[in-house]
């Protein structure tokens, strides 16, 4: 202490230069430790062979929790030089210590809320867990929290009051915070249910019903969730509107690998009869219509208006026929997921016979171009059986009922083959 103050005697005897310098040394001491910590001795830690080979301790340096570290080293060495400063005023040292304390009451609370964060990304990595911030939601709330009670200390160490100060006077404006923050309020608790529930997740593709938001998550925050539509435009919703609406999350369509395909063809139920022997071996001629037609054999045989002889009908058979057609179509799932050709409840609009089954692809296009080619090769083979697909009354026109027969002339199923294409060079 002597030898410091023989040193700084021709400085201190300035009122105003000393402690503007002091201030100056102590922002450049607290700098000099801070990196002397993080590159002597945070960086060859980072960069050792041990450090590659462990997860745990890569997940730490990650956090950024020895940054907070070395922050508080740097915080509690200065505050020992300002001790060790001669001839300063009791009011600079009191402000002095004053913002000291302000600033290490705010980096203690950031060091809580990263060791918050590494225990949550511990605790996601787990085997039995295995997916991201599993505990997203009770890391926001305990960091707002954290935040709160940190600003209520930061303000009580700068202004030389009690804590309990402060909190009085929050309690008296409760009514106030609890009408402005409502949603916030809301949406943190609705945070920590969604999150930690894995109801949502970012990249998710959701549709929140009463609202725009349809397509994927791009961000949740404590109190807000936003959503990019297929358009490109930005929904952004209160984090409890998934709460008090349903809404719809597509990622289990995603991880199973499989599309619903759930569309209908309407029949028109005037086009439906029996068919003859003779239509019979015509149909026969149609590839897969073999098994399609045991198919039906099978399903009939037994039924009572067949007692005088097995009654086929182009419903039924054209019902089995799609129901084959699915069973060997490579793009769609066969044995995990349901398959399945029904008719449904006839309306004044026709009979539908509805397909049900996933299509292998999940992609939009793809599933879009999958199910647009099956209905394409279904919809062209209804005149093949006799079938029509039902219309308004205005469009059905029928000229001769000779048109609902059978009809496989060489003409009527016509096989486009591929040219090749002339050499250019002739």
């Amino acid at each position: 202490m002597d030898w410091l103050d023989q040193t700084l005697s021709g400085v201190t005897s300035h009122k105003i230069a000393y402690p503007i310098i002091v201030v100056i040394s102590l922002i450049i001491a607290v700098c000099l430790i801070y990196l002397l910590f993080r590159f002597l001795i945070l960086r060859p830690i980072a960069k050792s062979k041990f450090t590659a080979k462990n997860v745990r301790l890569n997940q730490l340096l990650g956090s950024k929790v020895l940054g907070s570290i070395a922050s508080i080293v740097a915080i509690v060495l200065t505050s020992a030089i300002l001790e060790a400063l001669p001839k300063l005023s009791n009011n600079f040292h009191d402000l002095s210590h004053r913002v000291i304390d302000a600033l290490l009451i705010f980096v203690i609370a950031r060091m809580i809320v990263r060791i918050f964060r590494f225990a949550d990304d511990y605790y996601s990595s787990l085997p039995s867990v295995n997916r991201d911030k599993a505990f997203e939601g009770y890391v926001m709330v305990g960091a707002f929290l954290i935040h709160g009670v940190a600003v209520i200390l930061i303000l009580a160490a700068l202004l030389g009051k009690s804590p309990t100060y402060f909190l009085t006077g929050l309690g008296a404006m409760s009514a106030v915070l609890l009408i402005v923050f409502r949603d916030t309020l809301l949406s943190m608790f609705a945070n920590v249910i969604v999150t930690t529930g894995d109801l949502v997740r970012e990249g998710d593709w959701i549709s929140v019903n009463n609202t725009d938001a349809n397509g994927y998550v791009t961000d949740i925050t404590l109190n807000m969730l936003k959503v990019q539509n297929f358009d490109h435009t930005i929904t952004s919703l209160p984090t409890y509107t998934l709460l008090q609406n349903s809404f719809t999350n597509w990622r289990g369509m995603f991880d199973s690998g499989g599309r619903r395909i759930k569309r209908s063809i309407m029949l028109d139920m005037r086009s439906i009869r029996t068919l003859s022997e003779e239509e019979l071996v015509q149909l026969e001629k149609i590839p897969l219509m073999d098994k399609a037609l045991a198919l039906e054999k099978q399903a009939v045989t037994g039924n009572p208006e067949c007692a005088g002889g097995l009654l086929i009908t182009n419903s039924g058979l054209f019902r089995q026929y799609c129901l084959t057609y699915i069973l060997q179509h490579p793009k769609v799932h066969h044995d995990a997921m349901t398959l399945l050709v029904r008719q449904l409840q006839p309306t004044e609009n026709g009979l539908p016979l509805e397909l049900y089954c996933f299509a292998t692809d999940t992609r939009w296009a793809f599933y879009e171009g999958i199910q647009a080619g099956i209905f394409d090769h279904l919809l062209s083979l209804l005149p093949v059986f006799g079938l029509r697909v039902f219309q308004s009354e205005g469009d059905f026109a029928e000229p001769d009922p000779i048109a609902r027969k059978i009809n496989l002339e060489p003409d009527a199923l016509v096989s486009i083959k591929v040219r090749e294409r002339p050499d250019q060079s002739s």
